[in-house]
């Protein structure tokens, strides 16, 4: 897979479709691996340019001792981009990547067309964190794999397991197989509790569509509502399930919500 120079690591990036068509961006959550994306990109590259990377500590890019905060993997992403020749893309961030999303649509608004946030939160409440505290505790007290598992069970859910059980255990292989220490892992949990743009949020001047699934256990909907009245004319959609990794457990309807809103607004 090709990788590309971000600062002083490399990061592992993948491609789709046509480079002369729109740029869409997929940034993959807490997992960090674009391989999460395998449900869109047969589905997206057919009219759009799709891109994706392994976030820093994730799959196979470079394993850095520092920089993990949503903040410093928003300027990997730049790079990734800035590498293809790409000024400016539609992004889609899901989960932690809605919180690079956030950084991105921010901090660089010039990057960012559309802007696409998928079973994210805005800043850490009293649920989230109690929630990646106990998967924190299950790294350091049972080790990478009981965490990998663990997680697994919040983020893919039941009906993953039940229809798209080989995918599910692809994906954990990989995981399992390009895993960085527990040093990392737990660097990478800590930056989405210290991930917090909430006062800003309503600065963000984006076309925006902010898709939640009603089933969600780890992200639930509230977050997303939460995005839809501090965001100025975003829209909200509400799967009927699809649990946190909504575009795995349920892509047709999470293809067909970004079919229409891409749509709608690129005509």
């Amino acid at each position: 897979m090709p990788r590309i120079k971000a600062g002083d690591i490399h990061i592992n990036y993948i491609e789709a479709g046509d480079t002369e068509a729109e740029a869409i961006l997929f940034i993959p959550g807490l997992i960090g691996l674009s391989k999460m994306w395998e449900f869109q990109f047969p589905h997206f590259s057919k009219r759009y340019r799709c891109i994706s990377f392994d976030h820093r500590g994730s799959g196979e890019s470079d394993k850095a001792g520092d920089g993990y905060t949503t903040a410093r993997i928003a300027i990997d992403a730049l790079a990734v981009l800035d590498h293809l020749g790409v000024e400016r893309a539609h992004v889609v961030g899901a989960s932690t990547g809605g919180c690079i999303l956030q950084n991105l649509s921010l901090d660089y608004p010039d990057r960012v067309g559309l802007a696409v946030f998928t079973n994210t939160w805005t800043a850490a409440d009293e649920y989230m964190t109690r929630l990646q505290l106990a998967r924190r505790r299950i790294l350091e007290a049972y080790g990478q794999e009981a965490y990998i598992e663990v997680s697994s069970i919040w983020t893919g859910g039941p009906t993953m397991f039940r229809n798209d059980l080989e995918k599910m255990l692809a994906l954990e292989k990989r995981q399992k197989e390009t895993i960085a220490d527990t040093g990392i892992l737990l660097a990478r949990i800590d930056m989405t509790l210290a991930h917090d743009r909430l006062d800003e949020i309503p600065n963000i001047d984006k076309n925006a569509l902010i898709i939640a699934a009603r089933d969600d256990s780890l992200t639930p909907p509230y977050y997303a509502e939460d995005l839809n009245r501090m965001i100025k004319g975003s829209r909200l959609h509400l799967l009927d399930y699809g649990g946190h990794n909504a575009y795995r457990r349920n892509p047709e309807g999470w293809n067909s919500a970004v079919d229409a809103f891409l749509g709608d607004n690129l005509g």
